[in-house]
């Protein structure tokens, strides 16, 4: 999957706010918008080198997007929307090894006050999923979340309760980077979503967690990873 049609590279300078970046293109300072509101602890870090996407209009503040960080000898993707479109595309191609023989899926499914990424329909259960994206990664092991996240804590917890309900309900974590080798929760953020996750899984809730393949210009998914509570 492509970021976007022009890709540019520049040089991190600083993070005014959580959704703005300061950017060297070329020579020049410019302006970028950050998808990705989390801190990103160990990646926006002066003079590290950053690939945007360049996507003028009229109706944007900016006319950039960064979307990727150079860690290492790495890339980290910091674009969350990502993980979903990565999730959608593998359930369209009948590719992700968690879900086989499921009839459909729907996304961005409403049940009662709550909505869920995706609804496979399988008989005689349908499957709840809600996708997370890990970008906070050390000595292997993806951290989610790396911001306190009531959102996280709700939708782990509404999944709990389909289950009770005899569905099945399950969190998909993708980490959009290589080096994640498992994924835990990161209990020193957010006490709460991992009290909660441990939980959820103790009642049903499935938990998976895949890593990615990320080049300078295009992102996929690469390995399943285990989720260790």
């Amino acid at each position: 999957m492509r970021f976007g049609k022009k890709i540019v590279g520049g040089i991190f300078l600083e993070r005014p706010n959580r959704y703005l970046a300061r950017v060297e293109v070329e020579g020049v300072q410019v302006l970028a918008h950050v998808p990705d509101p989390g801190r990103l602890p160990g990646l926006m870090l002066a003079g590290k080198k950053v690939q945007l996407i360049h996507q003028p209009s009229p109706k944007r503040k900016t006319e950039y997007t960064l979307v990727l960080v150079r860690h290492n000898s790495i890339w980290v993707s910091t674009f969350p929307v990502f993980a979903n479109a990565l999730i959608q595309d593998a359930l369209t191609k009948r590719t992700l090894p968690y879900f086989q023989g499921y009839s459909d899926f729907f996304s961005e499914v409403k049940v009662g006050r709550s909505r869920f990424d995706f609804k496979l329909t399988f008989p005689p259960n349908h499957v709840y999923v809600e996708v997370k994206s890990v970008s906070l990664v050390e000595k292997g092991v993806g951290r989610f979340p790396d911001a306190p996240t009531e959102r996280g804590v709700k939708h782990v917890k509404e999944l709990m309760e389909l289950c009770a309900k005899g569905y099945r309900g399950a969190v998909v974590f993708v980490s959009q980077r290589s080096d994640t080798q498992s994924i835990t929760c990161n209990d020193d953020v957010d006490s709460v979503f991992g009290e909660s996750l441990r939980k959820a899984h103790a009642k049903g809730v499935e938990l998976y967690g895949m890593n990615c393949k990320v080049t300078p210009t295009t992102i996929s998914l690469n390995k399943a990873v285990k989720v260790v509570l």
